[in-house]
C-alpha cells in the first residue's frame, strides 16, 4: 500500500539525531513525503533532503509565525529556492491564534507568495488557525492560485464547500483519530475523496495511540485506516487516492 504524507517537517531540530534512518525506513516502506519549509533555511533543507532521497519532495515559503520579517529580499530568495526543483509555495497563511506577526504583516506575506505561486506555476499550502478564515478566503479569492491544499484541516475551520469551490484539497492528519474530534469526522464525510490529502505535520500532530511522542511520516497509515473507516471504505482505498491526489495537485509522477 503506497503511501504519501503531503506535509511534514523532517529538517526540524527533532529529527537531527536520527533523520537518516527515518527516511531510509520510509523509502523502505514506500512512503513518500512532501517537505515544507517554514523559513528561508527550512526551505533549503527541505531542498536538499528532496536531492538526496527519491521519495522526498520540496515545498519552499514563509510560515506566518515569520511573517514579520518578510521583505522584498525574502520574496527574491524565495522566488530563486523555487527554482530549484520545489512542487509547492509553502507553508504560507494566516495565523491569528498565536499572532507571532503582525496580522498586517502575516497578510501582506500570505498574498506576496500567492501572487508567486501564480507566477510559478505552483500549488500553495496554505496555514489557517484562528479567527482567520474570512479574510484567508478574502485573499485567495483575490489572486485565485487556483490550486492547493489547506493544511491540518480541522472543524474550527468551518465547512470545507468554500474551499472546494476555489479548487483546493483538504489535508487531513492525525488529530482525525482523537477521540474528541466527531466534528472534524463529520466535516470528513463533505469531503470528496478525490479531494482529500493526508499528512503528518511531523514532528508534531501524532495519531493516536502516539500522543505525546515525537510523530514521523509513516504514521500517516493511521489516518489512512481512521479515513477509511469513517468513509466505509478499504484503506488501499483512500492510500491510493490520497496518493494519487498528492501526484496531480504536485506535479509528481511516480508511475501506477
Amino acid at each position: 500500500m503506497r503511501l504519501f504524507d503531503s506535509h511534514a517537517h523532517l529538517d526540524f531540530p527533532q529529527f537531527a539525531p536520527d533523520q537518516e534512518r527515518v527516511v531510509r525506513e520510509l523509502e523502505e516502506k514506500g512512503v513518500y513525503v512532501l517537505n515544507v519549509g517554514v523559513d528561508l533555511g527550512s526551505s533549503q533543507a527541505s531542498l536538499e533532503l528532496a536531492r538526496r532521497h527519491r521519495n522526498i519532495f520540496a515545498a519552499c515559503g514563509i510560515h506566518p509565525h515569520d511573517a514579520k520579517d518578510f521583505s522584498e529580499d525574502t520574496l527574491k530568495e524565495l522566488a530563486a529556492l523555487l527554482d530549484q526543483g520545489a512542487v509547492a509555495v509553502g507553508e504560507c497563511g494566516l495565523d491569528y491564534y498565536r499572532d507571532l506577526s503582525p496580522r498586517e504583516d502575516q497578510r501582506r506575506a500570505f498574498q506576496a507568495q500567492l501572487e508567486l505561486a501564480v507566477e510559478k506555476g505552483l500549488p500553495v499550502i496554505v496555514h489557517l488557525r484562528g479567527e482567520a478564515r474570512d479574510e484567508l478566503l478574502e485573499i485567495l479569492r483575490e489572486v485565485n492560485p487556483g490550486k492547493g491544499v489547506i493544511h491540518a484541516f480541522s472543524a474550527a475551520h468551518g465547512h470545507p464547500r468554500e474551499f472546494l469551490d476555489l479548487g483546493f484539497y483538504i489535508g487531513i492528519g492525525g488529530p482525525v483519530t482523537y477521540k474528541k474530534n466527531a466534528a472534524l469526522r463529520a466535516l470528513l464525510r463533505e469531503i470528496p475523496l478525490e479531494r482529500l490529502l493526508v499528512e503528518t505535520d511531523s514532528p508534531y500532530l501524532p495519531p493516536e495511540p502516539f500522543r505525546g511522542r515525537r510523530n514521523d511520516p509513516e504514521k500517516v497509515r493511521f489516518v489512512v485506516e481512521k479515513i477509511a473507516e469513517i468513509l466505509r471504505v478499504s484503506p488501499k482505498k483512500v492510500a491510493e487516492a490520497t496518493f494519487r491526489n498528492a501526484c496531480d495537485l504536485f506535479g509528481i509522477s511516480l508511475g501506477s
